[in-house]
């Protein structure tokens, strides 16, 4: 296995020995389960001044990186402050590591201590889970023989939900991503995790159905926060799926809203205020999937 922060930061040399920068990132393009490495940030300590691709990759190592002849390097310059990412492409260091997530399958919000990537029999590496323990922290901080002695805790890379600004949006945007699978007392539980603005773009995403048996296995209060932090015409529709109970609850707390009311909050909180969706409420909460939904 080898962890992200051990391996960035080694010198990367050109064909001819030469030293062309450091490791400073890579890249993942989302959308399978595991996804693989698909280009190396290159660069000085201040900034990444090059992207290249993992084939031009002879061999990876901890102590360095040695490259191919690739040609001119110039080609794979990139300009100050510009982001040349493909739409589904992220940097592991700058958008995973010590950001927040939460956790689908374990229903909690962590934080990513470090990366964990698999070498692939063809010599690619796979992202395969992040580490949301101390263990990976004290390490970082020099403290290796202590880290290895506290305990492994592991996220699979699936069942994750990157809450940076732009994981979520890949995340959103990638239909074989784990929020799309979700049922609907799972997509409630990431609904309360998550800060309002970003609960109201997966509300949007999965589309009013699915967000309707969300929102009624939510919390009142939740639901009440992310139908505010709508547009109108988007919470009517997600109301409009939701049971008759549930509907005339939220379609008077949407009407009854000022322009000083409509205004976005932080973060949800509502797991901790409220109490996360648990299976005997969502018993009692009619699906408006399952036909016991209003009439309409």
């Amino acid at each position: 296995m080898l962890v992200l922060s051990r391996e960035t930061g080694q010198g990367v040399r050109s064909a001819d020995g030469s030293v062309v920068g450091h490791l400073r990132d890579l890249t993942a393009r989302l959308g399978a389960d595991h996804p693989v490495v698909a280009r190396l940030a290159v660069g000085s300590r201040r900034r990444i001044t090059h992207l290249v691709p993992w084939s031009a990759v002879a061999s990876f190592e901890r102590s360095e990186v040695q490259l191919r002849d690739i040609g001119p390097w110039e080609r794979f310059v990139i300009g100050h402050g510009e982001d040349p990412l493909e739409e589904d492409e992220l940097l592991l260091v700058r958008d995973v590591l010590d950001t927040q997530i939460v956790d689908l399958a374990g229903h909690r919000l962590s934080r990513v201590s470090d990366v964990l990537m698999t070498r692939l029999p063809d010599g690619r590496l796979e992202v395969a889970a992040v580490e949301v323990g101390s263990g990976a922290v004290v390490r970082r901080l020099g403290l290796r023989r202590l880290g290895e002695r506290l305990p492994l805790r592991a996220v699979d890379w699936r069942d994750l939900h990157l809450t940076s600004a732009r994981g979520h949006d890949i995340h959103l945007a990638t239909t074989t991503a784990a929020v799309h699978q979700l049922d609907a007392h799972g997509l409630a539980e990431l609904l309360t995790r998550l800060d309002v603005t970003s609960a109201a773009e997966v509300v949007q995403a999965v589309g009013p159905r699915r967000a309707a048996g969300a929102v009624a296995r939510a919390d009142p209060a939740v639901g009440r926060r992310i139908m505010l932090a709508l547009e109108p015409a988007d919470a009517a529709s997600v109301i409009d799926e939701l049971p008759a109970d549930a509907h005339q609850q939220y379609r008077t707390a949407v009407s009854a809203r000022s322009p000083l009311r409509r205004r976005r909050f932080r973060r949800l909180r509502g797991w901790r205020r409220h109490g996360l969706p648990t299976a005997r409420a969502a018993h009692h909460r009619p699906d408006p999937e399952d036909g016991r939904g209003r009439d309409r």
